[in-house]
């Protein structure tokens, strides 16, 4: 295990940001965070602390999002069915922080990158890098496109007139006797 310039392992700031995160302790995540920036100054414990301070922040946001429709509780008979479903959600979002932090603390104690979705790659923007793109133009597999033959069958107008396509103009000069 790698040690940081004051003598502790990164992987310890990292599994501490995640336990944090899952206890919606933004601002200790903050702080944290602010350490490994400041003091520490490893690329790898900066994105896995952010990427925990992230998600620690989606829970208070989630959380200051449900107690702005407090109000609502408070509503005879129907303050129960607000805070049935207000506490739902709250635990749903609490159970996929949860899901999220163990996968993290999993891959983190290995010493590899945590990789959460979204999160990861806000982090490693915040670092600069961002991923390519590959894109590729592939031709349609129905059929190919042949180039068109001035010696077909000439084409028929409306009037049923046969019409012949022009020849493309010649722009060899060898053939103009005029020079």
């Amino acid at each position: 295990m790698r040690k940081g310039k004051l003598g502790i392992s990164l992987v310890f700031y990292a599994v501490l940001a995640f336990v944090l995160a899952f206890l919606r302790q933004t601002t200790l995540c903050f702080l944290v965070l602010g350490l490994v920036l400041v003091a520490e100054r490893d690329e790898w414990t900066s994105r896995q602390v952010m990427q925990a301070t992230f998600l620690s922040l989606l829970g208070s946001i989630v959380s200051a999002v449900l107690g702005i429709f407090d109000v609502l509780e408070r509503i005879p008979l129907a303050g129960v069915f607000f805070s049935g479903v207000f506490g739902f959600i709250d635990g749903i979002v609490s159970l996929i922080i949860l899901i999220f932090v163990i996968i993290a603390l999993v891959k983190v104690a290995k010493g590899q990158d945590a990789n959460l979705p979204l999160l990861s790659s806000l982090a490693n923007r915040a670092f600069g890098i961002v991923a390519q793109k590959v894109y590729t133009t592939a031709a349609p597999a129905s059929q190919p496109q042949q180039p068109y033959n001035y010696n077909q069958a000439p084409y028929q107008a409306p009037n049923g007139q046969p019409v012949q396509p022009q020849q493309p103009a010649q722009t060899n000069n060898s053939q103009n006797p005029q020079q």
